[in-house]
């Protein structure tokens, strides 16, 4: 796992208490997280709330992340997952999520100075992943659904819909090992 210097840069910062990380994780991430929020939750306006929610969220926990354990912007997409499902859910009782596999787009390509071959590494990575294993990733890990959504919407028991997923991190996991 290489870190860009732009993540090494932010990373530093977070660890001296720098508020200014905030501003350059803000120039480089911005775009690309809102346009993440924006496929998640269906809404401009309550895109906006989630990214500065999602923001603050960010700030407040920057001395706890740590790089061993990921990179910066799959933290980052973590947090901005977590925090577009929970508005989702504040407002929208259905649990609706907008989107589907196939228009989940990890990065707004004209934010300048985002490390754009992250993007390929992902498609390429999913890529290699059977179709249905593959599906459900995107759908559990990018688009936020639940495992009864997941199960609704596949029309396939949960009971292997977990099996099916679990099966996938194998999958993933075998991947990243062999460093493809």
């Amino acid at each position: 796992m290489q870190i860009t210097p732009v993540e090494n840069k932010i990373v530093s910062m977070f660890a001296a208490g720098d508020v200014r990380a905030m501003d350059l994780l803000y120039d480089n991430y911005a775009d690309t997280l809102y346009g993440v929020i924006l496929r998640i939750v269906g809404d401009e306006d309550q895109a906006k709330d989630v990214l500065q929610d999602a923001f603050v969220k960010v700030w407040k926990r920057s001395k706890s992340y740590d790089p061993s354990k990921g990179r910066l912007f799959t933290w980052l997409m973590s947090i901005v997952r977590n925090q577009s499902i929970d508005a989702i859910r504040k407002t929208n009782r259905s649990g609706k999520i907008y989107g589907t596999a196939n228009d989940v787009a990890i990065a707004n390509t004209s934010a300048d100075n985002i490390d754009l071959s992250l993007n390929h590494d992902i498609k390429k990575v999913l890529d290699q992943l059977d179709e249905h294993h593959r599906d459900l990733i995107m759908h559990s890990y990018i688009l936020g659904y639940t495992h009864p959504e997941i199960s609704e919407k596949m029309e396939m028991p949960i009971g292997t819909v977990k099996t099916r997923i679990r099966s996938a991190m194998i999958e993933l996991r075998s991947i990243f090992r062999d460093g493809h």
